[in-house]
């Protein structure tokens, strides 16, 4: 019989072991779990109390919008894996943690596993809305059919209890022939929505069923034969169908209507829905045609908060992608973004918008960190803001640790995006782990063999191993697929240059000059270019100018591994100074 002395004893082994001593946040969870058990305690072991007395969630906390504990159980396993397959190869008692249940069990190598009053699976209660069908006679109208479905899950990330799939992820599978077993296995649901619309006229017909992904019965079906100025009630009849199916109570507000949208003025909510259509195309035409969509709803209903947070996103990434000089239309984009929120303070989508700008433009990273934080807690579920909050806050501050848990927070809720692998793969390489950021790339390219980023990415992570024709090759395919990015110019104009093939590195200098007398070009790709050549002080100047310009890459200075040739020259510090990172 195993002694609670024996797992003590088990555990201070682990705990002192190399996968465990290296993170505080795994052994708190371990330590935690483990002392509960031995003193009886087990029952006791749900997501929502490990949720906040391990990783200090508050008591408003909701485990089914908040994925934390699923996410770090997983990592949990893997590392107790990791240690009996190495450190603890001999040892005798087993430590695990069976799916299901976050009580662990403990037996001996030589026995079968028997678990100790296992805490019992909570039931499952998660959603994915698959892109609604658009039946009308009028191609054009498209952009109203995948905005029900968005409108839908934004409304359902509101609902306590509930995890809902966000739209990039279940964008994906537009289009496609679906088997409901096999969309619950892949984006790790219990339920799937499927429906259709078709609007002839003023009248419009939408059908919505909802399926068990293990079984594929039918669980509820309706169809709605509705005025179009009807939709915002479908919308909420809809959700609500939903929650009593899964019969499920709002755990932060009791009793509150699952949606609660404003009266919209159906024109104006029209053009956002084009204008969010546009914008989740994440192209330049794509951003550019989404300003479009958004000033006219706005032009409308002035009064319409969705439409200013469309427009401060479009500006934003306009910016981000460098399509823009930010000095040009950052400050535009946070005036929308305040606007939004002073029409409506509870809006999360305007809170994270308003975040990226105050800490990528302003360097006002305090400011920025409670606007995400603000944004996650109106909205859990909204997975921009956690990837936003990893990617683009905590890892430009060396926060690597938080933001590894934000962008697996995001990928809970969004497991088919490829830009957010893509964000999982540059943490990873900010952290100097290459071979598991191009593990992650590669990952990516099974997703989209044809997202550029997959291609640059990848090569940047060659570049810092070292390994430059490598990543000249996945450069230059990247660069083939998107175009003449000056970001994938100044990389692949760098690496030429680590190659010993500095005539190619010019050649890409001059070619970001020329491309530089007709855009906005920013002034890192200037800077990496000398920066391989080995030109330190001129790769100073341009860094110096980038941030005068409050250019958006300077904020990567602290952390990137392309700069770090320049962390010993004095310069380079009071750039980080400046920017509020050192």
């Amino acid at each position: 019989m195993i002694q609670p002395s024996d797992i003590q004893d088990q555990l201070r082994r682990i705990l002192a072991s190399k996968p465990f001593a290296q993170s505080a946040r795994m052994s708190r969870f371990l330590r935690f779990t483990v002392e509960r058990a031995v003193s009886g305690q087990q029952d006791r072991l749900k997501e929502y109390v490990i949720g906040v007395e391990v990783f200090d969630r508050k008591a408003s906390y909701d485990p089914r919008v908040d994925p934390i504990v699923r996410v770090e159980a997983r990592r949990l396993r893997s590392k107790l894996q990791t240690y009996y397959d190495t450190e603890g190869l001999a040892d005798e008692l087993i430590i695990e943690f069976p799916k299901g249940t976050y009580a662990p069990v403990f037996h001996c190598r030589s026995a079968a596993p028997s678990p100790i009053a296992a805490a019992a699976a909570v039931q499952d209660r998660s959603i994915a809305v698959l892109p609604f069908s658009n039946l009308s006679s009028e191609p054009d109208t498209e952009y109203f059919s995948d905005g029900l479905t968005e409108e839908l899950i934004h409304g359902l990330t509101k609902v306590g209890g509930l995890m809902v799939v966000a739209w990039s992820s279940a964008a994906r599978l537009k289009g496609q022939p679906y088997d409901v077993c096999e969309i619950g296995r892949q984006l790790r649901v219990s339920t799937v929505l499927v429906g259709s619309v078709r609007s002839s006229g003023e009248r419009l017909r939408v059908m919505a069923q909802l399926i068990d992904t293990s079984s594929g019965q039918y669980l509820w079906s309706e169809t709605y034969d509705r005025k179009l100025q009807d939709l915002f009630a479908i919308q909420e009849e809809i959700s609500r169908a939903i929650v009593r199916t899964l019969q499920i109570k709002l755990m932060d507000r009791p009793g509150a209507p699952v949606i609660r949208r404003g009266a919209y003025n159906l024109e104006a909510y029209n053009l956002y829905l084009k204008g969010r259509f546009q914008w989740n195309k994440r192209t330049a035409e794509g951003l550019r045609r989404g300003v479009h969509y958004f000033e006219q709803a706005i032009a409308v209903d002035p009064a319409f908060a969705l439409g200013y947070a469309g427009l401060a996103d479009s500006y934003t990434l306009l910016a981000d992608y460098g399509l823009v000089n930010p000095g040009s239309i950052m400050p535009a984009a946070e005036t929308a973004a305040r606007k939004a929120l002073r029409i409506d303070p509870t809006l999360a989508e305007a809170h994270a918008s308003l975040a990226l700008i105050r800490s990528s433009y302003y360097w006002e990273w305090a400011e920025a960190e409670e606007h995400y934080l603000r944004a996650i807690d109106l909205n859990p579920g909204y997975a921009t803001a956690h990837h936003w909050f990893s990617v683009d806050h905590l890892a430009m501050l060396g926060r690597m640790d938080e933001a590894m848990v934000e962008i697996e927070i995001a990928q809970q809720l969004d497991p088919l995006s490829p830009i957010l692998r893509e964000g999982r793969g540059f943490l990873f390489m900010l952290s100097r782990r290459y071979d598991e950021a191009i593990e992650e790339y590669r990952q990516m390219l099974e997703l989209d063999c044809f997202f550029y980023k997959a291609f640059t990415a990848m090569g940047r992570a060659y570049t810092q191993k070292g390994m430059y024709e490598e990543a000249i090759t996945m450069l230059q395919k990247g660069r083939s697929l998107s175009g003449d990015i000056p970001n994938i110019l100044g990389a692949l104009g760098q690496t030429y240059a680590l190659a010993s093939r500095p005539a190619e590195a010019r050649r890409l200098f001059e070619e970001l000059s020329e491309l530089a007398k007709r855009r906005h070009v920013p002034s890192s790709c200037f800077a990496l270019i000398h920066l391989g050549l080995g030109e330190k002080e001129r790769a100073l100047e341009w860094l110096e100018g980038g941030c005068q310009r409050r250019e958006l890459p300077m904020v990567a200075l602290k952390v990137h591994p392309a700069y770090d040739d320049l962390r010993g020259e004095s310069r380079f510090q009071a750039l980080l100074g400046k920017i509020g990172i050192l």
